[in-house]
């Protein structure tokens, strides 16, 4: 794996009428050098008058802000062409010089590297990983700041740059080229994006480009670390995008690219696995993507339109969910069929059977929609067994189409059946007389809803729920939702596998339809089922493609160890959103919140709902503060927006309470996950699980975080932690907690003071060791089953 930082910048800093400088402390890109000041030897001077004794000088500290990092990639095959951009900006008044760092993996093979400063071609000097950590070690015995030591094993190129002037901006522009690392089909990139530790304010741009030009067609296009846009330019060149502003990036960007090797399946499989230690098992991904699906026939589909009109959609919600079916029925194919169905206190068909969408019916369709007017109540079992039994007049084909029924609803049920378990029931028994599957994507508009009926529907069917906040625009969501699901490319899908591994605990376990543009991206874990033997799989992949059968075959091997990090976060991310929703939609028991708990802790996936139940359960088994995960939090909290009218008389709570206000506000969170059916916290809780079910990147459990606070009227900053060769360290006060700590409560601490021999010596232990200790100077960590309290001196 090829990690290139490109943040982490040691300036050493000095003024021109200094004569020595001295480190003082690591700051916001690496580490900050301050003035040692002149000592000026005059004559003796008189007793008297007595003259004072000058002011001590003050050492200040002086970052260079980050303002831009533009990357640009170009890939061709295995060969990557990097260009990196950077804006440097000096705040202070000084004039400054410096010294650029750039660590470079031991194992990186880089071919060419050129480095341009303010428009001039700069000789940087290249050092071995040796010589490199030398000067790491001595920064961070200079600085007390133990940050560098996450790089303890790579190389570095080295480069002064000076001066750079106070309130003047320094431009820096990196090229290197290097041969990408392959893995069977799998060629994989990595950009060392990640610097948190380093910057005190957010860059104002980042972005990253990527070109990609492949002699194969290109199959999976995926990142485990940000949400990237890919366009694709035919079937062997995409071109990536990424960008956001004001970041302060905290994950290193990391990108996959699978092609076809012989160009005979319509769809790419792949299979990666994680698994350190050689025991047997592990974690693993699949990777299903119909890549460009180009020059290929529209697969028809049979699709009915369920729209709401009871009193409660009256004009706006009403408008916009017009605007959206209208978007709808102009996205769909000349051979599709399809219906409308408008209900409120009883329902109404369009044309009482699946017509062909010719111009004339749309025309009738759009006709129908512009007519429907808001009033009376919510039949919804009435409407959502019309749908069925619409969708399921197919007459003698022998072709199987994809079937979907887009159900958009803004409240409960109030006419008819209004029980969740008994409409559930009906619903099972109405689909289970249909041949094949059929996708019921339902809309939640607002918070007065039955999220579990929703989404107990979603989850019989194999389909989704999508929740609309009152903010948000219906037509922006529905008509965004059905552009991507409007284009399938293979239905039904089910995966058996041969040989001599098992597969469990996968996510998600019931795969739902793969569309043109997307990819199926699943993980689960794996376990040998004799060591020693044959480590070869087999995969058939069944389903449906174009209306027709198809069964697709691949084989890989399993090594006994290989080395893809992302997958066991991102596969107990979504297991812990798979068994959030059994709690919501089935009730909790212990051995769920057990391994919520155990998952939420291992790797640091903190939610208000997880950190309810890591505290409570570490509070149950007598666990001191000062080792607990959520310990002392320094969590900030802010009065929402929406909340202001209604409490302005109340004021925010002081940081002395507001600990406990936080514990107090995760555990009414909770209880609103698992027994609320409706209102702001049940959609909040909907949303938050669906963000960890389809987890695709690192950092998901963030959009999850913010998810589950809708609603609330003060929210709170997510709890920091960070997951580093393998552990996963909580913030508590300023000091880190290592996930392992809070078990090892009867255990002593061996205490090592930050910078002294001993610890040295523990950090030179190997390389992972080194990584852990560069996340703090105050902290608490397992080590090969030592527990050790590193401390400051000054702490």
């Amino acid at each position: 794996m090829k990690k290139y930082s490109n943040f982490l910048i040691a300036l050493s800093i000095c003024f021109a009428s200094c004569v020595t400088i001295i480190p003082e402390k690591s700051s916001a890109h690496g580490f900050i050098i301050t003035d040692e000041p002149f000592i000026f030897h005059h004559p003796p001077r008189p007793p008297h008058p007595p003259f004072p004794r000058p002011p001590r000088p003050i050492h200040r500290f002086l970052p260079l802000e980050l303002r831009k990092n533009n990357v640009s990639v170009k890939i061709k095959n295995q060969v990557a062409h990097t260009t990196v951009e950077q804006t440097f900006y000096n705040p202070s008044r000084q004039r400054v010089e410096g010294t650029y760092m750039f660590p470079i993996p031991k194992d990186a093979k880089i071919e060419k590297f050129e480095m341009e400063v303010n428009g001039k071609m700069t000789e940087a000097e290249l050092l071995d990983a040796k010589k490199a950590k030398q000067i790491y070690e001595k920064i961070v015995r200079e600085s007390r700041d133990p940050a560098l030591m996450e790089y303890s094993d790579h190389g570095m190129f080295k480069i002064r740059i000076f001066p750079i002037e106070p309130g003047k901006e320094k431009n820096i522009k990196i090229k290197y080229t290097e041969i990408l690392k392959r893995d069977g089909r799998i060629t994989s990139y990595h950009y060392a994006m990640r610097a948190e530790k380093f910057l005190s304010v957010p860059v104002k741009n980042v972005s990253v480009k990527v070109t990609i030009e492949s002699d194969k067609e290109l199959k999976s296009i995926y990142s485990p670390s940000h949400q990237i846009n890919v366009n694709r330019k035919g079937k062997k060149r995409a071109v990536i995008g990424y960008e956001e502003e004001n970041l302060i990036p905290d994950t290193n960007f990391e990108l996959l690219l699978a092609t076809d090797l012989h160009e005979e399946s319509p769809i790419g499989f792949d299979f990666l696995t994680h698994n350190e230690n050689e025991s047997g098992q592990g974690y693993y991904a699949m990777l299903l993507s119909p890549g460009s699906w180009e020059n290929k026939e529209a697969i028809p589909k049979d699709i009915v339109f369920a729209i709401d009109t009871s009193g409660s959609m009256r004009v706006k919600k009403l408008d916009q969910a017009k605007a959206a079916l209208e978007f709808c029925i102009d996205q769909l194919n000349p051979e599709d069929r399809f219906d409308i169905i408008r209900y409120s206190t009883e329902t109404e068909t369009l044309f009482n059977k699946l017509r062909t969408a010719k111009e004339q019916q749309t025309k009738e369709a759009k006709e129908f929609v512009k007519g429907l007017k808001a009033g009376g109540g919510t039949a919804i079992e009435e409407a959502l067994v019309l749908a069925i039994e619409t969708i399921s007049k197919q007459g003698n084909e022998k072709s199987i189409r994809p079937r979907q029924i887009i159900f958009i609803t803004d409240g409960r049920p109030t006419i008819g059946e209004t029980r969740t378990d008994k409409i559930i029931d009906r619903l099972v028994k109405k689909r289970q007389k249909i041949k094949g599957n059929m996708r019921i994507f339902s809309f939640g508009i607002g918070t007065d809803i039955n999220t579990k009926l929703l989404d107990l529907i979603s989850q019989e069917t194999k389909a989704s729920t999508e929740y609309v906040l009152p903010e948000e625009n219906i037509e922006h969501k529905v008509s965004r939702f059905y552009e991507k699901v409007s284009q399938p490319v293979m239905a039904n899908i089910s995966i058996k596998t041969e040989g001599n591994v098992r597969l469990n605990e996968q996510h998600p376990n019931d795969l739902p339809d793969l569309f043109k543009g997307d990819q199926l991206v699943i993980f689960g874990r794996y376990k040998t089922k004799k060591k020693e033997t044959d480590r070869n799989i087999r995969f058939e992949l069944d389903g449906n493609i174009a209306g027709k059968k198809v069964n697709l075959k691949f084989e890989t091997k399993i090594e006994k160890k290989s080395k893809n990090s992302f997958i066991p976060k991102l596969w107990a991310t979504r297991r812990v959103g798979y068994l959030l929703e059994e709690i919501r939609l089935h009730g909790e028991n212990k051995e769920l919140k057990d391994e919520v708990v155990s998952l939420s802790r291992n790797w640091g996936i903190v939610t208000p709902y997880t950190s309810y139940l890591i505290i409570e359960d570490e509070e149950s088994r007598g666990i001191p503060v000062a080792q607990q995960s959520m310990g002392n939090r320094l969590g900030f909290s802010k009065l929402n927006s929406d909340s202001a009218n209604t409490i302005k008389s109340k004021a925010t709570p002081s940081s002395k309470d507001q600990n406990w206000f936080q514990r107090d506000l995760e555990k009414e969170s909770f209880r609103r996950l698992s027994k609320n059916d409706s209102g702001s916290g049940a959609v909040a809780a909907a949303r938050a699980s669906e963000q960890l079910k389809q987890a695709n990147q690192s950092k998901a459990f963030k959009s999850a975080y913010k998810e589950a606070q809708y609603g609330n009227q003060i929210s709170f900053e997510q709890q920091a932690t960070r997951t580093i060769a393998g552990k996963t360290f909580f913030q508590n006060e300023e000091s880190w907690i290592d996930s392992l700590v809070p078990e090892q409560k009867d255990r002593t601490a061996k205490r090592l003071e930050f910078g002294s021999k001993e610890y040295f010596k523990l950090l030179n232990q190997d390389a992972n060791t080194a990584k852990w200790l560069s996340v703090s100077v105050n902290m608490q960590i397992i080590i090969n089953g030592t527990l050790y309290e590193i401390f400051s001196p000054k702490s």
